[in-house]
């Protein structure tokens, strides 16, 4: 599920937990009158369910049109009786919230969000090719995570070497965010993890003759991505 719906799943859930918290029987308002003010006060989940779709039920206009007639009704039990009907149209709704839903990869949904033209495409292409042809996708990594890296400084220090590299060399770029302090503490343990004990993807395979990628090792270098690219689409 994702964050949109894991959120308005939990909205529904307080609001249903509300609901049965109103006490038709001690108050001086009429029943109607006090489902319809827990109505407007959860009015902007309901609406945000209204724009979800996906058969979506319409929580305010069912529960509205479940009471009409009795807009003037004053006994309490009425509404008691009526209160599982409520709740029923909630459950619906949290119901197909709760629904399994495919959801697009940390890096897919991650590269929609990369500012830089030539990151974003070769992000694009990479994406697309992993499965495929991961040697050439392990020589592209290493111009990819040199413009990650340069991204990253432009952010933090626009006037840096790194930042205005024209080089993008990996290693010197490694070096160069290493002695600028570019990358956090994690990220430069990250990369230089990654460049230590993964030399067959991230060099070899552009340098060496006999040296092949194997597919398995390309989710190494996704795995990568998916730690250092959110320090440059947030």
């Amino acid at each position: 599920m994702d964050l949109r719906r894991t959120k308005l799943s939990q909205e529904l859930r307080e609001a249903r937990e509300s609901l049965l918290d109103i006490n038709f029987e001690n108050s001086s308002n009429l029943p109607y009158v006090q489902v319809v003010e827990w109505l407007m006060d959860r009015k902007t989940t309901f609406d945000k369910c209204n724009n979800l779709g996906h058969g979506m039920v319409n929580i305010w206009s069912s529960v509205v049109r479940e009471m009409e007639g009795y807009q003037k009704e004053r006994d309490a039990e009425i509404f008691n009786e009526m209160m599982p009907v409520f709740v029923g149209f909630l459950d619906i709704g949290l119901s197909i919230l709760d629904q399994e839903y495919e959801v697009r990869p940390l890096l897919e949904e991650y590269i929609l969000r990369v500012k830089d033209t030539k990151l974003a495409e070769l992000l694009k292409e990479f994406n697309a090719s992993k499965d495929s042809s991961p040697n050439l996708v392990a020589m592209g990594f290493r111009t990819i995570l040199s413009l990650e890296i340069q991204e990253k400084a432009k952010r933090v220090n626009p006037t840096s070497k790194t930042a205005t590299r024209t080089d993008l060399a990996p290693q010197s770029m490694i070096d160069s965010a290493r002695n600028e302090q570019i990358l956090s503490k994690d990220e430069q343990r990250l990369v230089d993890s990654f460049v230590s004990t993964h030399k067959d993807i991230y060099d070899f395979v552009t340098h060496r003759p006999t040296i092949l990628t194997d597919k398995s090792e390309v989710d190494t270098m996704v795995d990568l991505l998916n730690k250092l690219l959110p320090s440059i689409i947030n």
